[in-house]
């Protein structure tokens, strides 16, 4: 039987372990992960060049929609652009078309700016970027904004990625959300099941309510309805139509 002493020698001793096991992890981070911690709140902006913008129809609002959706699907709470803040995650967009041809050649830029403390004066605090990534490709000017779309999902989602290690909350979080999604979606579903050919047909699946996709034989495909199952033929397919992969299964 053990004392008040002991017990709380032990409450101590595993408080100690699990707080060492924090700080080690967050050691592990890069320095562009751990300026990510504790970032609760965001502002979402896009810049485009104009010519660009005129002639492929893109539109800056939309990209900043489908961008906002999808961070805060990853648990990061997006506050109105005229809130200038920072923190902020701008998008940049920059596309120059070839001549005499109706290629673009663009580049797509994401930084992640904050306000930060200069080390030899801690009360100057300047704005800074502190997390970026870019892309550079080309692209038709009938697959322009579509290709702009695919790119960007995939850059944000390595943002994401780094959000999620640098906050481990969120993650959960994001998770549970999931199951939600899938169990709400469960309970709407007939007690007889209608066939299922894109369990069938697809190596991955996917709910059209869900933000992931699974291998076929996964638990949580037998718990999506019929009417919202999606089949998808290899894995870019999924990424790029912006699920991403199940922590269950693994696919």
């Amino acid at each position: 039987m053990k004392t008040k002493g002991q017990k709380l020698l032990t409450i101590t001793l595993v408080t100690c372990v699990v707080a060492g096991l924090t700080a080690n992890s967050f050691a592990k981070l890069s320095h562009e992960q751990k300026s990510l911690s504790g970032i609760e709140t965001m502002v979402v902006s896009v810049s485009c060049s104009e010519e660009a913008a005129k002639e492929t129809g893109l539109k800056k609002e939309d990209i900043r929609k489908d961008i906002a959706t999808r961070l805060e699907q990853a648990g990061i709470k997006i506050i109105p652009e005229y809130m200038y803040g920072p923190p902020r995650l701008h998008i940049r967009i920059k596309a120059y078309k070839l001549p005499r041809q109706e290629t673009f050649i663009y580049n797509l830029e994401i930084h992640f700016d904050q306000k930060v403390a200069l080390p030899r004066n801690p009360e100057t605090k300047i704005t800074a970027t502190t997390w970026e990534i870019t892309w550079l490709a080309h692209a038709h000017k009938a697959r322009f904004v579509e290709k702009i779309r695919v790119n960007l999902r995939i850059m944000v989602k390595e943002f994401i990625r780094d959000y999620r290690k640098a906050n481990p909350k969120a993650d959960k979080l994001a998770e549970v959300s999931d199951a939600n999604t899938v169990s709400l979606t469960t309970q709407k579903e007939p007690s007889k099941q209608p066939a299922r050919p894109a369990v069938a047909e697809h190596k991955y699946i996917a709910s059209k309510n869900s933000k992931v996709f699974h291998k076929p034989d996964c638990r949580w495909v037998k718990r999506i309805s019929a009417k919202n199952l999606v089949g998808y033929n290899s894995r870019e397919e999924s990424i790029q139509a912006g699920k991403r992969p199940c922590k269950t299964c693994k696919p």
